[in-house]
């Protein structure tokens, strides 16, 4: 059998804080690994020679090679390996994730990618592959589109895997571990993600069309003894759970953690998903649940602190739910992560400046609480996406555009509604907001960088507090610390 070769693109300046697993390459990757595919992972973020690495391996004529990619910087870089690929090879390149998803049509009509893997990959690349391998015909592989004498083909859609027990375990084998940081704790890390989607329809959010609004899980039985399993193999001392909303089912997430008691895992955790309508129900017994297991840190979307805007996104919570919330949690010893964006089509100055207000708010009445503010980018495949192109907003218009688009840059290049000096201020509050608070650095592992933001943290919670915003001392900083634009 040939070998696999699959590429994690960069995704910008922030990685310099610190790589995260590559838990979806490894996810597709464990099927033909397990069938006995040689399979190559490279790494452009801790891969410093990728260019190099990647040539050597096409000189051994692989099967395919594959890509995964977010909307936004990745697609450079996606890009560039792509190129790389094929002016050294014939062999054909596999776009997935949720960009080449959301947009398979446009991404396939880039002349360096060959097909696109829709949505969750691992039934739909493992099929692939063992097509290639045997050079027989597409025609009945669900999930995909391909080029085809000059046409796009599409194929039928995959239905979503049902038990997501039957997956095998992810090959962590395949990558070298210390290459990546999940929580800025002693130990080894590793990401986990215990679950798929998310049933609610906040309108920025790609899930909506991504995982079409639902939920899947593994079994909280499967879970713990995956955990096990990955604690005595690897002697793994922190767990981060990656799920886009890990707290969905607090039945499960109780399980889970009576789990991790009762197994005497001895772990630190911590979680990307939990909403804020999800712990207003939580009861005092998961919250002692998960203090006893090990939760460090914990980050939920709070996004606005104002009513409308919370209307607008459809995100089913209220200002005082939030505040109720916060408090709540301030009784336990984790670290809370309160998301905020900033810069919605129609939002005013005052609505912005109440987010700012309730941000502030709730660090103050939770030690342990942290409010980092975000700038809204119109991604596609949210429902807001097709407003947001209502006020003004013009999309890209193939793969190469969109390669240059993030928050950073795209209000420059697009019509949009909001002036170059409410975007600066937008940018600035941004910046400021993450280095305003120093319970960030639990999730910078870079040392140097540690060192610049003890340095600028004073200045940027005098910015943030006092809403000072009109100097662009922020560029400046953030070319210094991440070397890129900001």
């Amino acid at each position: 059998m040939r070998e696999i070769i699959l590429i994690q693109p960069k995704a910008g300046a922030w990685e310099k804080m610190g790589a995260r697993l590559p838990t979806g390459l490894l996810s597709i990757a464990a099927i033909p690994y397990n069938q006995g595919y040689k399979v190559k992972i490279i790494d452009q973020r801790t891969d410093v020679n990728w260019k190099k690495t990647l040539i050597n391996s096409l000189k051994n004529n692989p099967l395919c090679v594959g890509l995964t990619c977010m909307t936004g910087k990745q697609i450079f870089y996606a890009i560039e390996a792509s190129k790389i690929v094929k002016k050294h090879s014939a062999v054909p390149v596999i776009w997935g994730g949720v960009h080449a998803t959301l947009l398979p049509e446009q991404t396939l009509e880039n002349e360096y990618v060959d097909l696109i893997v829709l949505r969750e990959g691992e039934i739909t690349f493992a099929e692939l592959v063992n097509a290639l391998e045997k050079n027989e015909s597409l025609k009945k592989i669900k999930g995909i589109y391909y080029k085809q004498d000059g046409k796009i083909i599409k194929n039928v859609e995959r239905n979503f895997i049902k038990n997501l027990d039957d997956l095998p375990e992810l090959p962590y084998e395949l990558v070298r571990i210390s290459d990546y940081s999940s929580l800025n704790i002693e130990g080894t890390s590793l990401d986990f993600v215990s679950s798929r989607g998310c049933p609610f329809a906040c309108s920025f959010c790609y899930n909506c069309h991504f995982n079409k609004r639902t939920w899947r899980a593994f079994s909280a039985k499967e879970v713990v003894k995956r955990l096990k399993s990955l604690v005595e193999k690897y002697k793994i001392k922190t767990i981060y759970f990656q799920d886009d909303n890990f707290c969905a089912d607090l039945n499960r997430l109780k399980e889970i953690l009576q789990g991790i008691i009762r197994e005497n895992l001895n772990i630190k955790w911590g979680t990307l998903g939990l909403r804020v309508d999800t712990a207003k129900k939580m009861d005092e017994e998961i919250l002692h649940l998960m203090e006893k297991s090990g939760c460090v840190n914990v980050d939920i979307g709070a996004e606005s602190g104002s009513k409308r805007i919370l209307e607008l996104i459809d995100k089913k919570i209220t200002v005082k739910d939030l505040l109720e919330v916060n408090k709540k949690l301030s009784k336990y010893p984790f670290i809370i992560k309160y998301s905020f964006i900033v810069g919605f089509p129609t939002e005013t100055n005052k609505e912005m400046f109440s987010t700012i207000k309730i941000a502030l708010r709730i660090v103050k009445e939770n030690k342990n609480g942290y409010t980092p503010v975000f700038v809204y980018t119109p991604y596609p495949g949210s429902p807001m996406y097709n407003f947001a192109k209502s006020q003004g907003f013009i999309p890209p218009k193939n793969l190469e555009e969109w390669s240059k688009f993030s928050y950073d840059d795209w209000y420059f290049n697009f019509k949009s509604w909001s002036s170059p000096l409410q975007i600066r201020k937008l940018k600035s509050i941004s910046f400021t907001s993450l280095f305003s608070n120093k319970k960030i650095k639990y999730k910078i592992n870079k040392f140097l960088i540690r060192i610049l933001f003890d340095l600028y943290h004073p200045l940027a919670k005098f910015r943030f507090k006092n809403n000072f915003h009109f100097l662009p001392i922020d560029s400046l900083i953030s070319k210094k610390i991440l070397g890129d634009k900001f």
